[in-house]
């Protein structure tokens, strides 16, 4: 597999030794110009490490709000100066791991490639789907977090999008309130599932009140058929 990674405003020395622990992996290193440019890439293209520098929290809230609309990719956020208010604000807003730009580079290089091997270990493990594919009606992209329904461009909260992801990749498939918790997002208790399957058939049915896509099935769970031709629940 051939991996993407996507940098900004980083110090070279970082990029070198990042590149130096990549030896022997197929990636490509691609530099954004500006913050716009960086969502702009994420938006056209998948990404499976994303690495930028900040110097103040507002904008990087922001460009990790905009972020999380079309990518899943760890993203890693450098401050200069590192502090700690900034840092949890970050990851409050999708980052996955906030290091200062004036760590060594060695310590920073080590962390980031640590985020890296969990991602890459548990897309293989767990068999995520790394490109795009389509279930019925429906179309998704999960390392762009894009949904389409009959070609509808749909917008999704993360829990309900990794609810859908997990519904595609068990098409017809009869799944109780445990296995979805476990498999969706990763817990091991019923946590609101009702609730993440009405908001989700909000998003992709026509009529929520009688889906077609997510059906009900009475004391098991739900099933997923991807079609809308099939009798809906009522």
């Amino acid at each position: 597999m051939r991996y993407q990674v996507l940098v900004l405003d980083i110090h070279h020395d970082l990029q070198n030794a990042l590149k130096y622990r990549f030896q022997g992996m197929d990636a490509d290193f691609i530099t954004a110009l500006t913050y716009q440019d960086a969502i702009r890439l994420c938006a056209g293209q998948p990404f499976h490490l994303i690495i930028l520098c900040f110097s103040e929290a507002v904008s990087c809230v922001e460009f990790l709000v905009a972020l999380r609309r079309t990518s899943y990719a760890p993203a890693i956020v450098l401050f200069n100066p590192y502090d700690i208010k900034n840092a949890c604000s970050a990851l409050q807003s999708g980052a996955d791991l906030c290091i200062g730009a004036e760590w060594p580079v060695e310590l920073a290089a080590d962390h980031i490639m640590a985020q890296f091997r969990r991602y890459a270990a548990y897309t293989h493990d767990k068999g995520v789907q790394v490109c795009d594919f389509q279930v019925g009606d429906i179309y998704i992209d999960p390392s762009r977090c894009v949904v389409r329904v009959k070609e509808r461009s749909v917008k999704l909260r993360p829990r309900e999008f990794s609810l859908l992801l997990y519904f595609m990749e068990h098409p017809n498939r009869v799944l109780t309130s445990d296995q979805i918790c476990r498999g969706a997002w990763g817990m091991d208790y019923p946590q609101s599932v009702g609730r993440s399957v009405h908001e989700l058939r909000k998003q992709i049915d026509a009529n929520p009140a009688q889906s077609c896509y997510i059906k009900t099935v009475y004391r098991m769970g739900y099933r997923f058929t991807g079609h809308s031709n099939e009798t809906c629940d009522n």
